[in-house]
């Protein structure tokens, strides 16, 4: 007897089961991507990523980033703070345009602390600092999921 019980069927993760007419929890999930130039930075948050079962995209660099993320769907952008230096401020404009309801985590570290404001004020959702804690990521993640509002800087007159 090669299975006992046909209606347990076994779906792989990240496998969509459109065929009955009903969305996974994978597809319910927003879509992740990383966009980091340091390699051990992407590295880490990729594994903290699919050791807690959300399937994440290293985009290479922004241009690729803007053409994967014209998606309908929600969209995370973990962005490490020497992308910033790379590109410029100009960075979260063009991810902003190519993704209007993407929300941007800027993952930063101690000696870079300036570029914090900056995000902040250019749109970010959030900031994490080095060392990245799996638990701090996975806040920022679950808060966006969940829907909960963004805090801007308030706007001098």
């Amino acid at each position: 007897m090669a299975n006992s019980r046909p209606w347990k069927v076994s779906i792989r993760p990240g496998r969509s089961s459109k065929s009955f007419g009903t969305l996974s929890a994978q597809d319910k999930k927003p879509n992740i991507f990383i966009l980091a130039a340091n390699e051990d930075v992407r590295n880490h948050i990729l594994e903290i990523c699919e050791k807690n079962n959300y399937h994440a995209v290293v985009a290479t660099d922004l241009e690729d980033l803007v053409r994967q993320t014209k998606r309908p769907r929600s969209v995370i952008v973990l962005l490490d703070y020497e992308m910033v230096t790379s590109y410029g401020a100009r960075i979260y404009s063009r991810i902003n345009v190519g993704c209007p309801e993407c929300s941007v985590i800027l993952l930063c570290d101690q000696a870079n602390r300036e570029f914090i404001k900056e995000a902040m004020e250019l749109g970010a959702y959030a900031s994490i600092l080095a060392p990245y804690e799996e638990w701090e990521v996975l806040t920022m993640i679950r808060n966006i999921i969940t829907g909960r509002k963004r805090r801007r800087a308030k706007k001098s007159r």
